[in-house]
């Protein structure tokens, strides 16, 4: 029984060695290593930027901008970005991170200046006419002139006072009226004596009004600038000009708010 027991333990055991051997010779492999592998650089956040990744807040690699190297000031000209500043560049760069000392930029609505349209001011002398015929009644205290005024730039109207410019206006806007320097009843030849901030009235069906005078010019006769429409209420007044055919003495005097 003894024998038997001896036998089957110094089988088993001859087994083990056996099978061990087999596993350690199974294990010995031969790697032939591939010479000279090439590896991809670096993708360490520290070894790219030269800091440690802020979690939670701004890095560098947050602001790359494919035209703009990383570090160039924001206000660098980038193709149609021209002096445009993007929001949250970095101010400077560290050892230790990034500082930064600029804030998002606010945009501003651009501003477009007003151009608002003042149309010219006009009214019709039909309708302006009283009972003796005229239209109006114009009074210069500082050269007590009081004279009336009539429709037309013509000899007739101003043979009675003052004519009226048939192509201004009779009441709003700009108001034209002409008369006599001298050799006439009627005569206005000392209006080139008026100065500026010298008072004018005028009334007419629609009431009266206070001008103030703001010019005082010799102008050629061929000159009708000033009797253009306006958007104001103004009065123009023309005369000739003593000896000198080719010249008028213009005043012209805006409303008296």
């Amino acid at each position: 029984m003894k024998s038997k027991k001896r036998w089957f333990v110094t089988a088993l055991t001859a087994c083990l060695t056996l099978s061990l051997g087999i596993c350690a010779e199974a294990l010995e492999y031969d790697f032939d290593g591939v010479e000279d592998t090439e590896y991809y650089p670096s993708t360490s956040y520290e070894s790219l930027y030269g800091a440690k990744y802020n979690y939670g807040g701004s890095n560098a690699t947050d602001y790359q901008w494919p035209a703009l190297p990383y570090g160039v000031s924001s206000n660098t000209s980038v193709g149609c970005m021209e002096k445009v500043r993007f929001p949250g560049l970095v101010g400077s760069i560290g050892g230790s991170g990034i500082e930064s000392n600029i804030t998002n930029p606010i945009q501003q609505e651009p501003q477009i200046p007003s151009t608002s349209y003042q149309p010219s001011a006009y009214t019709s002398v039909n309708g302006m006419e009283r009972k003796d015929g005229s239209i109006g009644t114009l009074k210069i205290p500082s050269l007590n002139i009081n004279m009336k005024v009539w429709e037309g730039e013509t000899n007739t109207s101003m043979a009675k006072g003052l004519g009226h410019y048939s192509s201004t206006s009779g009441w709003d806007g700009n108001i034209g009226v002409c008369g006599h320097n001298r050799g006439a009843k009627y005569t206005i030849g000392n209006i080139k004596n008026l100065k500026d901030g010298d008072t004018i009235t005028y009334t007419t069906v629609y009431g009266t009004r206070t001008y103030e005078v703001v010019t005082v010019e010799t102008i050629a006769s061929s000159d009708w600038s000033y009797l253009q429409a306006t958007s104001d209420n103004r009065i123009t007044i023309t005369t000739c000009l003593a000896n000198q055919p080719s010249k008028r003495v213009c005043v012209q005097a805006v409303e008296v708010k």
